[in-house]
């Protein structure tokens, strides 16, 4: 449904991450999608699907994708009132991997965030480009705007011909016993005082620590981020 003609890949999770509006490709990307037939996929018996949502209406939109494939997914903070990424998203998502008994968890944003494809290809796809433990997407953009985030992962970027060079915690796969040990360091850290209520934060000072054991989905192999993807370089089908 959706091919990146920078990389000639078709990632199968679209974000379209960030408080602004710059985000061309977001509607149309829905719109042809729950536009499409409905479709019953099993969900690969290796996989665990996990989001955030504590029931806030502008919550749900991973949801309605995954029930609009067939699949199932498990939902981390119903009814958790005052809200907060840097606290909830971490310790949650710590809380449920000691639980997960499947080989891979898989974890993407409710309110901003979609699947468009089998997360079969997304295992496979994860296989076969990574040779690590954990991949998140990557953004156009770092933020936190830190410094010292940036140079790090400009320099992790290095020979990638991408300028999707930054993490962004709004998609992720990864092998669930490394998870266990990567988001119970997470939940040990502080937020960057930049941005208190971000876990992104969080989860780029980690990155600094696990890498190569974590990386970035440079290519858009798996993940697309669509927020200032202003060029003709998405189509869709």
């Amino acid at each position: 449904m959706l091919k990146n003609l920078d990389f000639n890949t078709r990632p199968s999770i679209v974000h379209a991450q960030g408080p602004h509006d710059h985000k061309p490709y977001w509607q149309p990307i829905r719109d042809h999608f729950f536009g499409s037939q409905q479709k019953k996929i099993i969900t690969p018996a290796n996989l665990t699907i996990i989001t955030w949502n504590n029931g806030h209406e502008a919550m749900g939109v991973f949801e309605k994708s995954i029930a609009h494939l067939g699949l199932d997914c498990v939902i981390l903070g119903d009814g958790i009132e005052n809200w907060v990424n840097s606290i909830h998203k971490p310790m949650l998502t710590n809380e449920a991997l000691q639980n997960i008994k499947t080989e891979y968890i898989m974890g993407v944003d409710s309110r901003d965030a979609i699947l468009i494809d089998n997360p079969q290809l997304i295992i496979d796809q994860f296989l076969e480009h990574f040779d690590c433990d954990l991949v998140f997407s990557a953004d156009l953009l770092n933020w936190p705007n830190l410094a010292e985030f940036k140079k790090f992962e400009d320099k992790c970027a290095e020979g990638k011909n991408s300028a999707y060079r930054y993490l962004n915690s709004g998609a992720f796969i990864g092998r669930t016993t490394y998870c266990r040990h990567f988001f119970g360091e997470a939940v040990k850290l502080q937020p960057v005082k930049q941005a208190e209520r971000s876990d992104q934060g969080i989860f780029k000072q980690l990155f600094q620590t696990e890498y190569p054991k974590v990386q970035l989905d440079y290519h858009c192999v798996m993940f697309q981020n669509i927020g200032f993807v202003r060029h003709k370089s998405l189509e869709i089908y």
